[in-house]
């Protein structure tokens, strides 16, 4: 069976796959645009109760576990909670702003880890713009200095970049960025709310022109314009629309479980359910699995139009409070990728 057949398996018998954590909202940049609820409040999961949930999720047979955060390395017992989920031979990957990666952290990572990829983020082409971004002085210079050392210890990189209205017009120098250190790049064209619903992020979301240039440097590139999955699964043509609490959920620290990172639905707690319990019998997960089906024939009902949508239910959620509905940006975004790929534009302009 070929990774495509898996990936279809997974999303149309609900088998879990991916399972992005949450480990800590801790962080040492303080982006603009962050969309973590700083607000959310609860009884963090104890490092015996994370070994806990790893090992039933080893026994569910989940292949990749994603560590995030805020900034995952920030947790207090994050080398112990990475190299048990090594060992319990999960595709470990880390998403990292990277002002940490340097040193003895970064030695111990590769040796106690070992993880499968370290995502890091870069928020601009230029010191100016980056730490615009970070809020943090000197963090594009200390960003680039640890990838050089992480690189040098055999870490895997891939670089990961929100398109806003701050750096649009540095893209690509981004890319060249990455093409320098001879790492791949994913440019998301979405700035999203904050978690708890606060929409000041969206003021800084790329404008018109700054999507034309995202979309033509990648067509240039021969770059999918699909954003790939954050637990890293490439979605397919499938019964649903997508894999959120078919084949994925993400966990946030204080142990609610959510649909996937951008559906902030919960719909069970690690506190006070196994995973294996919320998995099989969680009346909002079952709900979200006909979502999902339903919003696949949303977006098929918009014909050639539908592929560039770049639709998530998630997001919609949060915009609109309806998990179906075409939200403004994904329209807009439809339209311009239309315009780019010398296409006639399917879908009317929101502006």
């Amino acid at each position: 069976m070929g990774f495509e057949q898996i990936l279809r398996k997974t999303w149309r018998d609900n088998l879990l796959f991916s399972v992005l954590v949450e480990l800590t909202y801790r962080c040492n940049l303080d982006c603009f645009f962050c969309y973590n609820d700083l607000g959310l409040r609860g009884a963090p999961l104890s490092t015996a109760q994370y070994r806990a949930f790893f090992e039933d999720l080893r026994d569910l047979q989940v292949l990749n576990l994603t560590l995030s955060g805020g900034e995952p390395l920030a947790h207090p017992d994050f080398l112990q909670l990475g190299a048990h989920a090594r060992d319990l031979g999960f595709v470990v990957r880390v998403k990292s702003n990277g002002h940490a990666l340097r040193g003895e952290l970064a030695r111990r990572l590769r040796d106690e880890v070992d993880p499968f990829l370290v995502e890091v983020s870069l928020h601009g082409a230029t010191a100016a713009t980056h730490d615009r971004q970070t809020r943090v002085p000197g963090s594009f210079d200390r960003l680039r200095a640890n990838l050089g050392e992480a690189l040098a210890l055999g870490l895997r990189l891939k670089i990961n970049s929100t398109v806003t209205a701050w750096n649009e017009e540095e893209i690509a120098g981004m890319l060249a960025f990455a093409d320098e250190l001879g790492v791949p790049m994913q440019l998301d064209p979405e700035v999203t709310p904050r978690d708890d619903g606060d929409r000041e992020p969206l003021a800084i979301a790329p404008s018109r022109d700054g999507l034309v240039r995202l979309f033509t440097l990648q067509a240039e590139r021969a770059v999918s314009v699909a954003r790939e999955g954050d637990e890293g699964v490439v979605p397919v043509p499938a019964e649903k629309h997508c894999g959120a609490g078919s084949a994925g959920i993400a966990v946030d620290p204080y142990g609610n479980v959510y649909p996937c990172v951008q559906w902030r639905r919960a719909v069970g707690n690690l506190h006070e359910q196994s995973i294996r319990t919320i998995w099989t019998h969680s009346a909002g997960l079952q709900e979200v699995r006909a979502l999902t089906v339903q919003a696949k024939e949303v977006v098929d009902a918009r014909g050639a139009a539908g592929p560039l949508l770049n639709f998530c239910p998630g997001s919609a959620a949060t915009r609109t409070g309806d998990p179906l509905r075409l939200y403004p940006d994904a329209l807009r975004r439809a339209e311009v990728l239309a315009e780019v790929l010398d296409r006639k534009p399917l879908l009317p302009v929101v502006r």
